[in-house]
């Protein structure tokens, strides 16, 4: 048996610490350990793009789709949280030091996420602020002593700081809880619950896990926690054991790493098939994303399709590149006309490059001008004042429904020279970009 620990250093010979991002799958264990607060943490600082993390197989971790040997920090998370429920269905025991419920923020696609996203949860409840509950203190002991894990919580009672509470009478959390370790004051510190054919096995925090004392003495009985938990049998083999031969075993053996195998490469084609689909939809969105955002996101999906290379400039602006060309692009949905706003926007950041670099910029302005609308029936996207703005200025108006039908002649099969005289015409328009004549051949 060997225990994964993720951001929770423990050291005995069977454990394998890691962290979120850079594990080997998770429902290869059936011994799993859990840093609630450590693990958001890993998650904020992927988010934010501090330090180079990567996967188990060295890919770089992204907050974003990610190019070819990158990992999309949300595909990644999604893959970890699958994972963990397969192992729970497997029958693994899953021990979670306790933190308060919280939400994490930044991460590209992934709103709403919390520090317990990876946890199922028994159907009807969640772990949210309704069942675990942010406390603070340094007081408790076992009330149920033949819990495996109460020898856990042993080696560092006097040290212990819980920072989160199980509210053990919370509606329909009774009849799938068992509490073994109670605060002073009574609260559940020490909760094991059955989810799918697997446990959650929550638990308080040593006060300081940074001590070169506790590693060792928590990892001896984190070890010896989980082989009673799972009924497994004691120690490793002695060196003779491979001698003593079993008809077929050894064909099974490879049988299984064969499977293993063949399950992790299609682990990782379902995650690339879900990337390359949410690139597509993104292509449709185009034409009804009401955010900057969502519009830039879309506009880059479409831009890419027809040979842009989507990126961001020092200043953290979007720009679309194509060879040593850089377009500034701003994005502009609106329910009804675009109006001025967005001129603005793009002027200042002309401006700014003029200034610094003595260079003549491009820009664009993505509109969609209009956005429920259908978008044949659209009659009047960009109002009077944006269009001469662009003229005068110097710079394209690109309506998201025609750069969304570059993006459909590109997936058909467009040859590259059409592709590039597309690309060479919004670079070069003043005002309202027209493709007809080049849509027109498709």
């Amino acid at each position: 048996m060997r225990v994964l620990s993720l951001s929770h250093r423990l050291q005995h010979h069977q454990v394998d610490n890691h962290t979120i991002l850079n594990a080997p799958n998770l429902a290869d264990y059936e011994a799993i350990v859990i840093d609630i607060l450590q693990t958001a943490e890993v998650v904020h600082r992927a988010a934010r793009g501090e330090g180079f993390l990567s996967t188990h197989a060295d890919a770089p971790v992204v907050n974003g789709d990610g190019a070819d040997g990158q990992a999309p920090l949300a595909a990644l998370l999604d893959r970890r949280r699958e994972e963990l429920a397969r192992a729970l269905e497997r029958g693994a025991v899953v021990a979670v030091f306790l933190a308060p419920p919280s939400s994490i923020t930044g991460v590209v696609q992934k709103q709403g996420l919390d520090r317990y996203f990876l946890l199922p949860a028994p159907a009807g409840l969640a772990w949210d602020a309704s069942t675990v509950r942010a406390s603070e203190g340094s007081r408790g002991a076992a009330v149920d002593y033949a819990h495996p894990f109460v020898r856990v919580f042993d080696t560092f009672a006097h040290q212990m700081l819980y920072r989160a509470v199980v509210d053990d009478r919370a509606p329909g959390i009774g009849q799938h809880a068992h509490v073994f370790l109670r605060s002073a004051g009574g609260s559940a510190i020490g909760v094991d619950i059955r989810v799918s054919q697997g446990r959650l096995v929550f638990l308080p925090t040593p006060a300081n896990l940074d001590s070169d004392w506790l590693p060792p003495l928590e990892g001896q009985a984190m070890v010896e926690a989980f082989a009673d938990a799972l009924g497994a049998t004691d120690g490793n083999p002695p060196y003779w054991h491979s001698e003593m031969k079993v008809p077929g075993l050894e064909a099974q053996e490879s049988r299984v790493r064969e499977l293993a195998f063949a399950v992790e490469q299609a682990q990782e084609a379902h995650a690339q098939a879900e990337r390359i689909a949410a690139n597509l939809a993104r292509v449709r969105q185009a034409l009804w994303a009401g955010t900057e955002r969502s519009l830039e996101d879309a506009a880059a999906a479409c831009a890419q399709a027809i040979g842009y290379e989507a990126a961001r400039s020092g200043a953290g602006d979007p720009v679309w590149l194509d060879g040593d060309r850089a377009i500034e692009v701003v994005a502009a949905p609106a329910d009804g006309a675009v109006e001025m706003g967005p001129h603005y926007r793009l002027r200042q950041r002309l401006e700014t490059i003029i200034a610094e670099r003595a260079v003549a910029p491009r820009g664009v302005i993505v509109v969609n001008g209009q956005r429920l609308t259908r978008p044949d029936e659209r009659t009047r996207e960009v109002a009077d004042a944006l269009r001469v703005a662009a003229e005068s200025v110097g710079y394209a108006l690109l309506p998201s429904r025609l750069l969304y039908r570059c993006a459909l002649a590109a997936l058909e099969g467009a040859p590259q020279e059409r592709l590039e005289a597309m690309r060479q015409r919004i670079a070069s328009t003043n005002g309202l970009v027209d493709l007809e004549d080049l849509l027109g051949e498709a």
